[in-house]
């Protein structure tokens, strides 16, 4: 449940509501959006698909949104049915279909070229096939940015400097405990909830975040005045929203795909002031 929506962006939905005949109003399919947002309903993740709202309205959908602290409960649910569409990481969206969470693979998006050449890939009909797998559809993806290591300790100057140190794998992200192993890290198993306050007491010296988590995580309390956040880009973070493609029509996935590349350079503009 949407209880609270940017003005700007709830008279949007307002004004498309008038050209819309009651008899249509009542016919829109209503649809469960569960969001993972740290900060909750008024939090950037749901901000940000909000827009979807008047949009969804001329597909004849009602969507509404329910926010939720854990991811890993917004995949259950998706997986039980209780959502038509799980909004979640990278991370937990390759349960569902491996290819489409592999866009976040180390070394494989290193750049703005390379992301926008990649979101316009998916965007395509053609891409429709690799998107999905069995009941699921990942019909958008989000980048968050690049992925940098916030590090406790300056004299972490480089991904050499790794070697013994702890650092965080988030909800047993299978390429994160491999980066580690290579590194000749320690990972230490980690969720989104954790991670924060382990890097804040010292549990972790190492969490791989994009600048965006800066300050929606308060990580500037983990780096303290001892730490450093290398400039060494990683990979791109990716948020996915993962749709069960029994609760759509067929056309669905490429209209939001569609959709969400037409946003991209507004994700951008967030991503680079951050």
């Amino acid at each position: 449940m949407l209880n609270s929506v940017p003005p700007r962006r709830a008279l949007g939905a307002l004004l498309l509501s008038l050209f819309i005949s009651p008899l249509t109003a009542k016919t829109l399919d209503k649809k469960t959006l569960c969001v993972w947002d740290p900060v909750g309903l008024n939090g950037p993740v749901v901000t940000f698909f909000s827009d979807l709202v008047p949009h969804a309205m001329s597909w004849g959908l009602d969507v509404h949104f329910v926010a939720y602290d854990d991811e890993n409960k917004v995949a259950e649910d998706l997986a039980s049915e209780k959502c038509d569409v799980g909004i979640v990481t990278a991370i937990r969206s390759r349960d569902f279909v491996r290819f489409a969470g592999t866009l976040d693979a180390i070394g494989g998006i290193t750049s703005e070229d390379k992301l926008v050449s990649t979101m316009a890939t998916i965007a395509s009909p053609k891409a429709t096939q690799l998107m999905s797998r069995d009941e699921y559809e990942v019909v958008a993806s989000l980048p968050v940015g690049s992925m940098f290591a916030f590090v406790n300790d300056r004299r972490i100057d480089s991904i050499d400097d790794f070697r013994n140190k702890r650092i965080a794998v988030l909800n047993g992200d299978i390429q994160t405990r491999k980066f580690s192993e290579m590194a000749g890290a320690i990972a230490v198993d980690e969720s989104l909830s954790s991670f924060a306050e382990g890097f804040r007491n010292g549990r972790v010296d190492i969490v791989l975040m994009p600048a965006l988590a800066y300050e929606t995580f308060e990580l500037y309390q983990g780096l303290g005045t001892e730490g450093g956040i290398l400039d060494i880009r990683l990979f791109y973070g990716m948020l996915q929203a993962v749709s069960r493609k029994s609760a759509f029509d067929e056309d669905f996935g490429a209209n939001m795909r569609r959709y969400m590349l037409k946003r991209l350079s507004e994700v951008l503009a967030l991503i680079n002031n951050a």
